[in-house]
């Protein structure tokens, strides 16, 4: 019933619901890498780690999926380069039978909504000048702005069993379900209320809490096993909160993972992305991918 009421409420307002071809994004190898924040450079090392694309920066991955979990802007300075790769991987992928699903991070939210605290000089640069940037973010007129908007939600499960956000979820928004979520979302977008609840509270796109461990270790697991009971998953992916380490964050037996390494310059230039294998036996094998090789998880 609520999945009803939200297509039906999409429907009479007109609003930009993604839907995911599931059959499209059936796959038994699905690659995810976290916060790209502008850095091309980065972006393509990772990306051809990973086997998802090649040398020439086209897909690679046949029918894989290619899962990006948000902040593709702020930072650096190739948001241009780093928008381009994506709509051109998202077309290349579909032609091939796989797909790309993008995620909508904070920063694309705060481009999106003008706060721009985060932009540095050397991308309003590369746009020709603040107001050629602003309009490239135009969710009606600009390339950016559009694409976005018609291209990414802000949560995503894959196959029934991997939950994928930018941030950490909470047991409050895992209970209004993916649709409702991506619902208000794109809601919010349309209406250009980038206040909006699914936009800054413990959410989606800004909560840390797991990810810290806040509630300390044994609670936060309790509530990442109660988040995937209500939504039916059996891990959690998340990016937003850069690790040190260069290394995906797994906490509570592999039931989240944290896969914001810092890939961008700003943050050491660190590379890795996750792969999950789905198995004939219905379960998945989960490994990190970094330069030195493959380390498996679960």
């Amino acid at each position: 019933m609520a999945r009803f009421f939200s297509l039906l409420a999409v429907a009479v307002l007109g609003l930009q619901l993604i839907q995911v071809d599931r059959a499209s994004a059936a796959s038994n190898r699905i690659v995810a890498v976290g916060d790209i924040h502008s850095d091309y450079k980065q972006a393509l090392a990772v990306l051809q780690m990973a086997k998802v694309i090649d040398s020439k920066g086209d897909w690679i991955a046949g029918q894989d999926t290619f899962v990006q979990t948000g902040d593709n802007v702020d930072r650096g300075a190739g948001t241009i380069d780093v928008y381009k790769l994506l709509q051109k991987l998202r077309g290349q992928a579909s032609a091939a039978g796989g797909a790309v699903i993008n995620l909508l991070g904070n920063h694309e939210v705060m481009n999106l909504g003008g706060d721009l605290r985060y932009v540095t000089k050397e991308d309003t640069a590369s746009f020709g000048g603040a107001t050629a940037r602003k309009a490239a973010w135009d969710m009606q007129t600009g390339w950016i702005g559009k694409f976005v908007y018609n291209s990414f939600n802000i949560t995503h499960i894959q196959n029934g069993h991997t939950l994928f956000s930018h941030a950490d979820m909470s047991v409050d928004w895992a209970k209004k379900g993916i649709d409702q979520m991506n619902y208000l979302a794109h809601k919010a977008l349309k209406d250009k209320k980038f206040k909006e609840p699914i936009f800054t509270t413990n959410g989606p796109i800004w909560n840390r809490n797991l990810a810290k461990e806040e509630a300390g270790e044994d609670e936060t697991c309790e509530v990442i096993e109660n988040i995937k009971q209500i939504l039916g998953v059996k891990r959690m992916i998340s990016g937003h909160t850069a690790q040190s380490s260069g290394k995906v964050l797994t906490l509570c037996d592999n039931s989240y993972i944290g896969i914001d390494v810092g890939i961008t310059a700003y943050y050491g230039a660190n590379r890795a992305a996750l792969e999950i294998i789905e198995n004939s036996d219905g379960t998945q094998t989960v490994s990190a991918i970094y330069p030195s090789g493959k380390v498996i998880l679960s």
